[in-house]
């Protein structure tokens, strides 16, 4: 049976968010979307970080452990070591009478907290002498002072255990010693305690000079108020009328107490509600948490009658209690322990006119006068012996079944108990008659909330091992393991980490649901099908990739790590080291004394060498001329003398015979060891001559590590230079063996290797030299002067290219390495920007500052094309062939264009990011993008897309890498610090193959670079074209309707290029922008431009918007904005907004908001005589990049270019405490029909957020298409409303592609979740999963 074979029903699909949304009875931490944050949070945390000690006293589930949660990890990311004491965990197990072991256990679970490493069982041991106070304070200075050098903050809670205990006021005492030390142990300011519980603090401990209450600030834990709730609202799965509804009637009855209110949300939000809903919430309210059976069944209300009844003054409580539902007027008195002991368990507080009342009204309906009077005890005269006897009989088989189980139960509600604990309880409370129902449903819900607090998959899955033993466990263990990857995908999706999200979501189909088969199909998505392998990010200092053998180098110093491609299969090789040879020459000089020149030379050597080609062998003039002598000829024996031709010698005649002449021998090989015995040099007819009778040794290279490695950016060579000779070695990276060692100076600068390393090429200060890696020698000499410094080896290898530049002319040279001359140059006027040759080098392409490009045939030095850019290009390339011109824009934008047609681009897009563009190797495709969004591969014959992006992320920022395969069907992608990926490179279709066939027509090009928006409500499609048209199409138009429009035009729209669209509310009418700056207003019933035509001066219009109304158009443009009057095209007004701006919204008719990059926002409005007006509004500390307003306008969301968005209530006038860091630039913020949610674009993802008075809440996340240029967000109509769209290129045409949130109606990804992870992990470059038994 498959693991699909069981489906689920589609409220398993509705838990997924409400049981992450609301908490009830767990702590929640300060993260989760659930979270009210309270003026405790700040005040509380305030207090901690400036180092006074401080105390939170409330009742019950008030959200004491929430706040401890939410300040320790505000602390942690302050640098505070946090400690969190929970006294019921030691109370219940170490409670007794043993006060020694009681204190021991206190500092054993600080140790552990600290994770400090120490024997503090020989150390507690040793000081036994001391009081239990003395050896606390002890523990405080030698321990934990001296072991944590960082700030420590301990959260001591539920001290109320305490209370029961005569020995533990000790503790209390302790942390009071500890405070006082301060004013003599300055070390003490680093450790603060921070007291929590639900107690009257008086009754803990009575000397005032004990206490540590009188030390620390009180932290008063308030209820949640009405507008708190809010953040509930769009949880509930109601309309915003019914949730508002809603939430005023749990108000009512809670008065906002944090567990009863998520509670009752909670039960709003699983059920579906035909009828009234107030009707309903007090239908809840008065039969689940009012009921009969509260007091037993509702773990808060049997707590309060527990703590009230249990107490020891009971009696005095309830009669005071009783007074007070008895409508008698009880003036507070906090000198009354009776008083404080009722506001402490939270039954009572103080109203306004200080009188106590009943806390909420679920309280007033449990707690009644009648639940008082009945637990008063009564007072009968019966004889006391029969009385003992009833107690004895009623008691005995009560003490076994009530008292004797309470420990263990008491265990179980703690959901931060060691497992093992917990399950010793359940097993033992099990074993009380009448309780296995009670420990089945106690240990069931301490499984369900340990699963929630796992914070590894080790922990969960231990949890998950008890939830196996339960009776009828059913699929409980499967279910928990998949809420807690749905959590970690969660997490993964916020932080838009797309692996991460994909495998935590593979994960969670051990119980597969619709939906998480949705959101795995979203996450593969229609790239990563082409993924074809993975490989983490790898330590180098240096990274090549060879194309041809699909080889991964990465160098760090000497050590070499390679990973191969080529077999189909990521492979690691075999790890090693490059190293150079240290070459020390044998060298000896003679002194000729008679005046002279040379003109004849004789050279005689005796070698002893078994393989003289191993040998280098120069002579050295005493000018410095320097000759190199082949001594490799054929010989009878080791011994023989070598006669050198004269002809070698040559250049040495016409030397000055007087002074020294010397004699260089090098070993230049590994292994064999070799002797001169002599050589016999002989100018003119005077000789001189040296034999060695026993030989001198030629000194052995010696082979060492370099760390001066040079990698050849082809990823097929490198060079290894020695640090204390003139050696480099040539190294083959495919083989990972040495070529050939040659004597380069060390001042020559390495250029290049040709392919199949017959030579390598170095720069001195003014020429170029070609060494013979077979020999070792150089073989010519290129005179290319000071242009050496710069020049460049051809892609094969075969030519040199030099770029002389002057002043008035630069001189373009193409020099054969093989034939030592140039065979081509070009001579252009002026000193270019940028210049490219193409790969067989017989084109280049020249930059000027000027935005334009030219492209020359080098050899008959004929201008083939001209190419005017829209602006300066920091990059250009030449495909093979030199036929099509690829341009980057800085972080602007790409261009692609064709020889063929230079007047417009074959492909233009624009955006701000990392841009790169690299040819195939045959020139047939061109691969463009940037690594925000992803590249993708276009034909360069017309520029037609093909395939998906891909490597999204990838080849970002310096060192980026992006290639093709040398067969054209690979590509890589990567860049130093993030995963290096090679994907499947899309077939470039024929034109017979290419379907629909489709001539390019004025309205669309085959690349679907032209700029387009959607129509609200999906209903149509807005596209601009490259002649200055706008065009409205049906939402399902496509190629073939675009083919059948006719290309003449009755009409005239802009005269250049339309770079920019806007749409009004409606859909009624579409603002569109040019090139030139012209504006112009659409029809989109008739496609027909209104009639006037605004032109504006300045700056590129950076952005438009309609008013509400459509009356307006907001013209931005750097530090500068218009309103245009929409009917006429007039301008109303103009305003110098004195810096520049990057962001505006026309928030209601009369009143726009503009966003600056100094961060300052100003509000533009009209008054009632029409009059318009600025003025500033609110400073952030970042430039604004984003402002959008809700539909009912009451609030304002503002981005800035750090992706921080904040949400600013206007009728309150402030920012909302909680705000939102997406991991990258915000492009746009959308709004549906909802007032209370939005829509926040990344460049590739797309995060939902509900709104609420206090701020922003993060919901889900999807990884979304690649959208259009200039397309945003676009909701549907009618039943499909709440359905998100984005216009993104599909089948040649134009699509809107729904956006994956829940709901959709998008196809999940299907096959068995082991095959899946293991495809998965294996393609995204993780480790595969074992199968396992879940």
């Amino acid at each position: 049976m498959t693991e699909d074979s069981n489906p689920q029903p589609p409220e398993d699909e509705r838990t997924e968010t409400t049981g992450e949304f609301f908490s009830v009875g767990t702590p929640l931490h300060a993260v989760r979307a659930g979270y009210v944050k309270r003026k405790a949070d700040d005040l509380l945390y305030d207090t901690v970080a400036s180092g006074r000690y401080a105390h939170v006293l409330a009742p019950d589930r008030s959200g004491k452990s929430s706040l401890i949660a939410a300040t320790a990890a505000r602390l942690e990311a302050k640098g505070f070591k946090i400690a969190i004491l929970d006294l019921e965990q030691i109370g219940v197990r170490d409670g007794g009478s043993d006060p020694g072991r009681w204190y021991y256990n206190v500092a054993y679970r600080l140790l552990r907290q600290l994770r400090i490493r120490y024997d503090l069982q020989t150390w507690w041991h040793d000081r036994s002498i001391l009081s239990n106070r003395q050896r606390l304070v002890e523990f405080y200075t030698e321990i934990v002072l001296e072991f944590v050098s960082e700030p420590i903050v301990v959260f001591v809670d539920e001290i109320q255990c305490i209370e029961e205990l005569p020995f533990a006021d000790q503790l209390l005492a302790s942390i009071r010693a500890a405070h006082n030390t301060r004013t003599t142990d300055p070390d003490f300011s680093r450790l603060t305690f921070v007291l929590l519980g639900e107690c009257d603090p008086v009754s803990l401990i009575a000397e005032p000079e004990l206490s540590p209450f009188n030390v620390t600030q009180q932290i008063v834990l308030d209820d949640f108020t009405r507008e708190q709730l809010d953040l509930f609202a769009t949880e509930l799965n109601l309309g915003e009328d019914g949730a508002e509804k809603a939430l005023d009637r749990i108000y009512y009855w809670t008065r906002g107490q944090p567990y009863l209110s998520q509670k009752l949300a909670r039960q709003v939000a699983r059920d579906d509600i035909d009828g009234d809903v107030a009707e309903y919430v007090d239908h809840v309210a008065t039969t689940q948490l009012a009921g009969r059976a509260a007091l037993h069944s509702e773990p808060h209300m049997s707590h309060i009658h527990r703590m009230v009844v249990g107490n020891k003054q009971h009696e005095a409580m309830l009669n005071l209690y009783g007074r007070l539902r008895k409508g008698i007027e009880v003036p507070a008195d906090l000198g009354s322990q009776l008083q404080r002991r009722l506001i402490a368990i939270g039954l009572v507080e103080i109203d306004h006119d200080g009188n106590l009342r009943v806390r909420n009204r679920l309280y007033e309906t449990v707690f009644t006068a009648r639940w008082a009077n009945h637990n008063l005890p009564t007072r009968l005269r019966v004889p006391l012996v029969a009385v003992g006897v009833l107690l004895l009989f009623a008691l005995v088989p009560f003490w076994y079944t009530q008292w004797l189980p309470r420990p263990y139960m008491g265990v179980l509600t703690s959901p931060t108990v060691e497992l093992d604990r917990a399950q010793d309880a359940y097993q033992n409370l099990r074993s009380f008659p009448g309780h296995a129902d009670t420990a089945d449903r106690l240990f069931r819900e301490f499984i369900q909330q340990r699963a929630q607090l796992a914070a590894d998959e080790e922990e969960v899955r231990a949890v998950v091992a008890l939830s196996g033993t339960l009776p009828d466990a059913g699929r409980m263990p499967e279910s928990l393991l998949a809420a807690f990857w749905d959590r970690r995908a969660s997490a993964a999706l916020r932080d838009e980490r797309r692996d991460v999200a994909l495998l935590a979501t593979l994960e969670s189909l051990v119980m597969p649901t619709p939906r998480r088969r949705q959101r795995a199909a979203s996450l593969v998505s229609d790239d990563y099908p082409l993924l074809l392998a993975s490989l983490p990010p790898q330590p180098a200092t240096t990274t090549v990739f060879d194309r041809t053998n699909l080889l991964l180098t990465f160098a760090s110093g000497a050590d070499i790590t390679q990973w191969s491609y080529a077999t189909q299969a990521l492979q690691q090789r075999d790890p090693w080291s490059i190293t150079a040879l240290e070459i020390v020459p044998l060298v000896r000089r003679v002194y000729i004394d008679r005046e002279g020149t040379v003109g004849r030379v004789g050279l005689t050597l005796n070698l002893s060498h078994a393989r003289l080609a191993d040998l280098r062998i120069k002579i050295i003039a005493p000018s410095g001329r320097t000759v190199e002598i082949d001594a490799s000829e054929e010989r009878a024996s080791a011994n023989q003398d070598i006669r050198i031709p004269a002809t070698q010698l040559q250049e040495l005649v016409g030397e000055s015979l007087a002074g020294t002449w010397s004699i260089s021998v090098r070993d230049e090989a590994l292994g064999i060891a070799g002797q001169l015995v002599g050589w016999n040099l002989k100018l003119n007819s005077q000789g001189a001559v040296e034999d060695f009778q026993r030989g001198l040794n030629i000194p052995d290279p010696v082979e060492v590590e370099s760390n001066n490695v040079w990698l050849d950016e082809t990823g097929r060579y490198a060079v290894a230079r020695a640090m204390q000779s003139d050696s480099a070695r040539v190294w083959d990276l495919v083989f990972g063996e040495p070529v050939r060692v040659i004597a380069v100076n060390e001042n020559e600068a390495l250029i290049g290797v040709d392919l199949g390393a017959r030579h390598l090429v170095t720069a001195t200060q003014d020429s170029i030299g070609v060494w013979d890696t077979s020999t070792g020698q150089r073989v010519r000499s290129l005179p290319v002067g000071a242009a050496s410094s710069s020049a460049t080896l051809t892609a094969n290898g075969s030519h040199l290219f030099v770029q002389r530049r002057g002043d008035v002319e630069t001189q373009l040279e193409l020099w054969s390495i093989l034939e030592g001359k140039i065979t081509a140059q070009l001579i252009v006027a002026g000193v270019p920007a940028l210049v490219t040759l193409d790969s067989t080098g017989t084109r280049v392409a020249i930059a000027d500052y000027d935005r334009a490009v030219r492209v020359w045939d080098l050899s008959s030095g004929e201008q083939l094309a001209q190419f005017d850019l829209p602006s300066q290009p920091s990059e250009i390339r030449l495909a093979a062939g030199g036929q099509t011109l690829g341009v980057v824009h800085g972080r602007s934008g790409i261009s692609v264009w064709s020889l063929a047609r230079s007047q417009s681009p074959m492909l233009e897009e624009f955006a701000d990011g990392d841009w790169q563009i690299v040819f195939s190797p045959t020139g047939a495709a061109v691969l463009a993008g940037r690594a925000e969004t992803g590249y993708q591969v276009y034909s360069t014959a017309d520029g037609r897309l093909a395939g998906p992006p891909i490597g999204v992320g990838s080849a970002a920022g310096p060192g980026g890498m992006l290639a093709f395969s040398e067969d054209e069907t690979v590509i890589f992608a990567g860049s130093p610090g993030s995963d290096l990926r090679f994907w499947q490179a899309t077939e470039i279709p024929s034109d017979a193959d290419a379907a629909p066939a489709f001539n390019e027509h004025r309205l669309w090009q085959p690349s679907a670079d032209r700029v387009t928006v959607a129509l609200p409500g999906a209903q149509g499609i807005v596209i601009g074209d490259s002649n200055g048209h706008v065009h409205v199409l049906p939402a399902g138009a496509g190629l073939a309707d675009v083919q059948a429009l006719s290309e003449e035009i009755s009409y005239l729209g802009h005269t250049t290029e339309v770079v920019r669209l806007a749409v009004d509310r409606s859909g009624a009418l579409v603002a569109s922008v040019a090139a030139d700056n012209s504006v112009r207003a659409w029809d989109t019933d008739s496609g027909k431009p209104s009639p006037w035509t605004a032109r504006m001066e300045g700056d590129a219009v950076s952005g438009i918007a309609f008013s509400p109304d459509a009356s307006l158009l907001t013209v931005l443009r750097g530090s500068s904005l218009s309103l245009l009057d929409v009917t006429s095209g007039d301008t109303v007004v103009e305003f110098d907004l004195g810096e520049s701006h990057a962001s505006h919204v026309f928030a209601a008719d009369d009143r726009i908001f503009v966003g600056s990059e100094s961060g300052v926002l100003r509000q533009i409005v009209r008054d009632g005589d029409g009059t318009w007006s600025m003025q500033q509004f609110w400073r952030g500390e970042r430039p604004i990049r984003q402002l959008a307003q809700t539909p009912r306008g009451n609030y304002l969301v503002i981005v800035d270019d750090l992706g921080t968005a904040r949400l600013f209530a206007l009728a309150a006038g402030e920012i909302g405490e909680r705000i939102i860091e997406f991991p990258g630039p915000v492009e746009e913020v959308a709004f549906g029909s909802s007032n209370s949610r939005a829509w926040f674009r990344t460049a590739r993802w797309v995060h939902r957020v509900s709104l609420s008075s206090n701020g922003l809440h993060w919901i889900d996340s999807v990884f979304a298409p690649k959208p259009l240029q200039g397309a945003g967000i676009v909701f549907g109509a009618g039943d499909n409303a709440n359905r998100a769209y984005l216009p993104a290129a599909r089948n040649g045409f134009v699509e809107l592609v729904e956006l994956a949130f829940p709901g959709a109606s998008q196809p999940g990804l299907f096959g068995n979740r082991q095959d899946l992870l293991t495809e998965w992990s294996t393609r995204l470059g993780y480790e595969p999963q074992p199968g396992s038994t879940d």
